[in-house]
């Protein structure tokens, strides 16, 4: 029991947020952690909800970004927590890039967060060099070179972004309305857009967009924009001009001054009218909750 308990200590266990665009970065370093030999560690669904008392957590003003602060609560006896780059690092910009929670989400975290496992920064997208970012992370879990040169040759296929599902098609207008939801990455989901939805409507997210094209796309209107805002109102300019679409519906949280800025500009290149919720009126507060954990599917 005794040299059990030693063997176990030498694992590094390693956690990770699940509910911030999760489906782009944490199939990826999931795997790496597991190749340099971690125990991966998800976050407790009710030990979240109990955490979300915490002080600390009411400096996040908009749900998804109290749901991180109360996960990263809630990973207090792993090693290391791995935390997504929502953005690379700019210098300005308007919207959410004045947002720090959306601009620098690990450093924010860790800043709210104070003392506890050490933060590990990784960008949410695959779409660059990662070998650097790999090796380093794999240098953490084990200290012999040999065994990370091993481990990055394992997962170094693994490092490209995930493949899109074909677009999702329209049903016959006399079955039900197809609605568009849209809104910040982590709001146009599945999950949420199920309950951004009323009876006789099917839901259409941007998920079978890949997040490169949508972003060119927010461009044309503003080359200024910050990746997930690029990528929000380029959703909203395609799904604005498709003949398929009968409405638009653009999700925010109330709780952030950088969602209702976008949600303006939405309105505005729109060029029809869009509706707009706000996620703290679509449900009570644990199914709001469980609806941003459970969009990772």
């Amino acid at each position: 029991m005794v040299l059990g308990a030693v063997l176990r200590s030498n694992v590094v266990r390693v956690g990770f947020l699940t509910h911030l665009l999760w489906d782009r970065y944490g199939p990826f370093w999931v795997g790496l952690a597991r190749a340099g030999g971690a125990e991966v560690v998800r976050p407790d669904l009710e030990a979240v909800l109990a955490r979300l008392t915490d002080p600390r957590v009411a400096h996040a003003p908009a749900v998804a970004f109290r749901l991180a602060v109360a996960a990263a609560l809630a990973l207090e006896d792993v090693d290391l927590i791995v935390v997504p780059r929502l953005n690379p690092e700019r210098d300005g910009g308007p919207g959410a890039a004045q947002d720090p929670w959306i601009a620098d989400l690990p450093a924010t975290l860790e800043r709210v967060r104070g003392a506890g496992p050490t933060i590990v920064p990784v960008a949410a997208d695959l779409t660059g060099r990662l070998e650097t970012a790999a090796v380093s992370f794999l240098a953490r879990l084990v200290h012999e070179p040999a065994r990370v040169r091993r481990a990055w040759a394992q997962q170094r296929a693994a490092a490209r972004a995930p493949r899109r599902a074909a677009p999702e098609g329209r049903v016959r207008p006399s079955e039900q309305r197809t609605v568009a939801v849209v809104g910040q990455p982590w709001l146009a989901t599945p999950a949420v857009a199920r309950l951004a939805t009323r009876a006789g409507e099917q839901p259409l997210t941007p998920a079978s967009f890949a997040p490169d094209d949508l972003r060119a796309e927010g461009r044309r209107a503003d080359p200024r924009l910050i990746d997930t805002d690029a990528e929000a109102l380029g959703a909203v300019r395609r799904f604005a001009r498709s003949a398929g679409v009968d409405e638009v519906r653009f999700v925010l949280d109330g709780g952030s001054g950088s969602d209702a800025w976008l949600a303006r500009r939405a309105e505005a290149l729109a060029h029809r009218r869009i509706e707009v919720v706000d996620l703290r009126s679509l449900a009570d507060d644990e199914a709001r909750l469980r609806a941003l954990i459970d969009a990772v599917g």
